[in-house]
């Protein structure tokens, strides 16, 4: 990973002349806050806290969240497990299944760096790969993923959820430890009271799978899901032991368009990327160095957050450049001025920076690294 081209501006405003764009901006004091809100919310209601490393993939704030009460930290993909486990943070969970030799062998690898280290599955094949492999000395936890409703990955049945863990359970190198229940399709349900329903749903859906395995006598000690989408919902009534949120760090344009409540999300943006207009020729807009290698395209255009009248609206242009269209008679930024756009999507746009740039009253106070990108 090469350094930022910002390093020497540490201790300096993001606005001077000098600052290299398009870069990933974390408010710090905001980052924090959402950190220790999330980690109060959850204690508050007598629930563990795995937050996912998907959003972030940085060690050090991974590290951060730990430090605020989080029993782990949730992992997308083998290369995050190993990130996290070999800066020595324990309690992972990897989200999804893992199925091929190569991948099962780099995970356990990883296991021998931490305490804790557990996977899901949804076949009886991955839990053969991973007991091919797995050492009695260091057991890997299992859980049995259960399909909410996203028809993803997962079981549905009762039945095939009490056949895998009992599996698992009869297994000396494993550990069946639950279930997870994830439904991210279910994050972004804009009404409030439609997104109440639609989770009450999948929690009846899981406690039916939920009775199943304890009549087998295979009770789930960790049922792991919910996110930054349905936490109120899922701290007040779902039947997870442990959530798993992950955006709430950053928050995006996606989670300004939910409901969480009367009072508002307790969560607020950190994340934004700044950019620099690079061309002023158009009449109706100017153009800025940001486009879809900067911006994750799945979830919209970003929103303009600074640097540009009330009106203006982000427009993807290409691969390295947008639009800022403004109205007739606004003033338009000027050739070389600094906007900064909210992520439409945070998760997949962190994953195309090597670096937070990160900033403290305007300031760029740190810059750290975004290490566990990729596969």
């Amino acid at each position: 990973m090469s350094p930022s081209p910002n390093r020497h501006l540490i201790g300096q405003p993001v606005a001077v002349a000098d600052f290299a764009t398009p870069a990933l901006l974390v408010d710090l004091p905001v980052l924090k806050a959402n950190v220790v809100t999330m980690a109060k919310l959850a204690a508050r209601h007598g629930r563990a806290l795995r937050p996912h490393a998907k959003a972030h993939k940085s060690r050090l704030i991974g590290r951060m969240q730990l430090d605020a009460g989080a029993v782990g930290i949730c992992c997308a993909t083998v290369r995050e497990a190993e990130v996290m486990a070999g800066a020595g943070l324990d309690g992972i969970l990897v989200t999804a299944p893992v199925v091929t030799p190569a991948m099962v062998a780099r995970l356990i690898a990883a296991r021998e760096h931490v305490a804790r280290l557990a996977v899901v599955v949804d076949g009886e094949a991955e839990i053969d790969l991973l007991a091919e492999r797995a050492r009695l000395a260091k057991p890997i936890d299992v859980l049995v993923d259960v399909d909410m409703g996203q028809g993803r990955t997962g079981v549905s049945k009762a039945v095939d959820a009490v056949r895998l863990a009992a599996k698992i359970a009869a297994t000396p190198v494993l550990r069946y430890c639950g279930v997870q229940a994830y439904y991210g399709h279910l994050q972004h349900v804009p009404a409030l009271e439609d997104r109440r329903d639609r989770v009450a749903e999948q929690w009846r859906h899981l406690e039916g799978i939920l009775d199943a395995l304890g009549r087998a006598g295979l009770a789930a000690e960790i049922i792991s899901g919910g996110g930054t989408g349905t936490h109120h919902l899922d701290l007040a009534s779902a039947p997870f032991t442990e959530l798993q949120p992950g955006s709430y760090l950053f928050m995006d344009a996606q989670y300004a368009a939910v409901e969480v409540a009367p009072g508002g999300s307790p969560f607020h943006r950190s994340l934004s990327v700044a950019t620099r207009v690079v061309s002023t020729t158009q009449p109706d807009r100017v153009i800025v160095d940001a486009g879809s290698k900067a911006l994750s395209t799945d979830a919209g255009p970003a929103l303009i957050a600074s640097g540009a009248p009330a009106a203006a609206v982000y427009r993807f242009m290409g691969d390295e450049h947008g639009a800022v269209v403004v109205t007739e008679g606004s003033i338009r930024p000027n050739l070389g001025d600094l906007v900064t756009l909210v992520v439409p999507h945070c998760d997949p746009t962190v994953n195309l920076y090597d670096h937070f740039h990160v900033v403290e009253d305007g300031r760029l106070v740190d810059i750290w690294p975004v290490e566990a990108r990729g596969h």
